[in-house]
C-alpha cells in the first residue's frame, strides 16, 4: 500500500533580513501525491504495461531580492563612474567631498511568490523497451521583484517594487525508446522535448488613457497579456538609398525606419511597436546510440527554435572609427552599406560618434533558432578476451567530435550563447565586437582500468 499510493507535505517558514520589517518573514506550503496505476489488480494482466505511474504536485515558493534593495544606498562616487562626489563649500571654492542618496528605498518591499501546479505520467511499457516521462506545469507568480521606471523630476530613475503577475505554462517529455535489440547489434533513442509560454497578467492595475484596459509599462518592457520578453522597438524597412527622399535626421546608408505614425518623424515612443518576443517556442534534443559488438556510436543533435517572431536576439555590426588604416582594412570582412556597394546587409559604417537617432537607436533583431550536431562519440570496448593476457580489466579507445555543426540563419559566431556588446546590452554573439564562436572540439583518448 505504501508503494501504491504516495504522499508528501512540506511547510517552510522562510526569512530574510534584505526585506522591511514588516515583510522579513513568507510561508510556503507544498503537497505531492502519486499513484503506482501498474501496481493495481485491474493492470495485472496487461502484460505490456511495465510501469504506469500518475502523481500531481502544488506548492508556494518565494523569491527574495539582493540584501539592500530596500533601503536607500548611499554612495561616495559620481553616478556612473568612479571619481568622488565632491560639492564646492563656501565663497572659498574649498572642494569637500561627501556622500550622497544613489538609489531609492522601499520600506514596502516583500517576497516574490510561485504558485505551481505539476501533473505528470511516467511509464515503461512493452518490456521496458519504451520508457519516459511526461509533465505539464502552471506557475502563477504574483508580487514580482521588478525594477520599474519612474519620473526623472524624482531625481532617480527607477525603484525596485513589487508589481502585477505573470503566468507560466509549460510542458516537457523525455522518452527513450529501444528500436532494435539483436544480438550483436542494438540502437536506442531518446527524445527530450519542452516549451513554455508566459503571459503577463497585471502589472500595476492602472488604466490611465480610461481604453478599459490596463496600461503597459512600456519603459520597463511590461505588456499585458504578451510575454516579459517581448520585444518593442523600432521597425527596420531596408536602408536608405542615395536616390531616396531621405526622412530628417537620416542619411544614405543609414536604416530606414517604419514612421508607424506618418509624422515624417521618428520619435519614441510614438513609433515603437512589438516586433516579437526573446523566448523560444520550443526546445528539443535526440540522442541515438548504436552497439555493434564492441563499437559503440553516440550521436547527439541539439536544438532551439522561436516559432512566430519567438527567440528574436540583437543582432547589431559594430562599427569601426576609421582613423587608422587597420580599422579601415576591417570593414572590408562585412557587408556593409557605401556608395559603390549599394545592396549592402549592414547600414553605412561611421566615423566618431553617432549623434542621430539614424545610427544610434536603431536595432538589428535576427531569428536566432537553430539545430546543431553537439556531439559525436566513436568508442570501441577490446574484447575481454583478448585482456587475458594483460593485467587490464577493461580497455576503451574513443574519438569525439563536439559543436561539429549548426544549422542556422542567424549571422555571425553563434546563435545560442550571449555577451555584452560595447554598449553593455546583453545580445547574441553575432556581429558584436568581441563576440567568440562556439568551439568546435576534437577528442581522441584511451581509457585503461587495471
Amino acid at each position: 500500500l505504501l508503494n501504491k499510493y504516495l504522499l508528501t507535505a512540506t511547510i517552510r517558514r522562510d526569512g530574510y533580513s534584505g526585506f522591511a520589517e514588516n515583510n522579513k518573514y513568507g510561508t510556503f506550503p507544498s503537497l505531492a501525491l502519486g499513484w503506482v496505476v501498474s501496481d493495481e489488480k485491474f493492470l495485472s494482466n496487461v502484460n505490456w504495461i511495465n510501469q504506469l505511474k500518475l502523481r500531481a504536485s502544488y506548492g508556494l515558493a518565494g523569491n527574495q531580492t539582493s540584501r539592500y534593495t530596500s533601503i536607500a544606498r548611499v554612495s561616495t562616487t559620481v553616478p556612473g563612474g568612479t571619481a568622488p562626489a565632491a560639492y564646492i563649500y563656501g565663497d572659498g571654492g574649498t572642494t569637500a567631498f561627501g556622500q550622497y542618496i544613489a538609489s531609492l528605498g522601499n520600506p514596502d518591499l516583500k517576497w516574490e511568490r510561485t504558485a505551481e501546479l505539476n501533473l505528470g505520467v511516467d511509464f515503461s511499457f512493452l518490456n521496458n523497451r519504451l520508457t519516459g516521462s511526461l509533465e505539464y506545469y502552471k506557475k502563477k507568480t504574483t508580487e514580482l521583484l521588478y525594477s520599474i521606471n519612474i519620473p526623472n523630476i524624482t531625481g532617480f530613475g527607477s525603484i525596485a517594487t513589487n508589481v502585477g503577475q505573470i503566468n507560466n505554462t509549460g510542458f516537457e517529455a523525455a522518452i527513450t525508446g529501444s528500436i532494435i535489440r539483436k544480438k550483436d547489434f542494438t540502437w536506442d533513442m531518446t527524445l527530450n522535448f519542452s516549451t513554455n509560454n508566459n503571459k503577463v497578467v497585471t502589472i500595476r492595475g492602472i488604466d490611465a488613457d480610461g481604453d478599459g484596459k490596463e496600461d503597459d509599462l512600456t519603459q520597463s518592457g511590461l505588456f499585458i497579456d504578451r510575454s516579459i520578453g517581448t520585444i518593442w522597438d523600432y521597425q527596420l524597412n531596408g536602408i536608405w538609398q542615395l536616390k531616396d527622399q531621405i526622412m530628417p535626421g537620416f542619411y544614405p546608408g543609414t536604416y530606414r525606419i517604419v514612421d508607424q505614425n506618418g509624422d515624417n518623424t521618428i520619435t519614441d515612443p510614438a513609433d515603437k511597436v512589438i516586433l516579437g518576443r526573446r523566448e523560444a517556442a520550443y526546445r528539443f534534443s535526440v540522442v541515438n546510440q548504436f552497439n555493434y559488438k564492441g563499437f559503440s556510436l553516440y550521436v547527439l543533435v541539439n536544438s532551439v527554435q522561436g516559432g512566430n517572431n519567438g527567440y528574436l536576439g540583437l543582432n547589431n555590426p559594430f562599427y569601426f572609427r576609421e582613423d587608422n588604416t587597420i580599422r579601415v582594412n576591417g570593414l572590408q570582412g562585412i557587408d556593409y552599406w557605401s556608395p559603390s556597394n549599394p545592396d549592402g546587409k549592414y547600414p553605412r559604417n561611421v566615423s566618431g560618434s553617432q549623434p542621430t537617432i539614424a545610427m544610434s537607436a536603431t536595432n538589428r533583431w535576427q531569428d536566432r533558432s537553430f539545430v546543431r550536431l553537439q556531439d559525436v562519440t566513436l568508442s570501441y570496448n577490446l574484447k575481454n578476451s583478448l585482456l587475458k593476457k594483460v593485467p587490464l580489466q577493461s580497455l576503451n579507445l574513443f574519438v569525439s567530435g563536439k559543436n561539429l555543426h549548426t544549422w542556422t540563419k542567424w549571422e555571425g559566431w553563434d546563435p545560442e550563447t550571449e555577451a555584452n556588446d560595447d554598449q553593455g546590452r546583453l545580445q547574441a554573439q553575432g556581429l558584436l565586437i568581441g563576440g567568440r564562436p562556439v568551439l568546435k572540439t576534437y577528442t581522441v583518448g584511451l581509457n585503461l582500468v587495471f
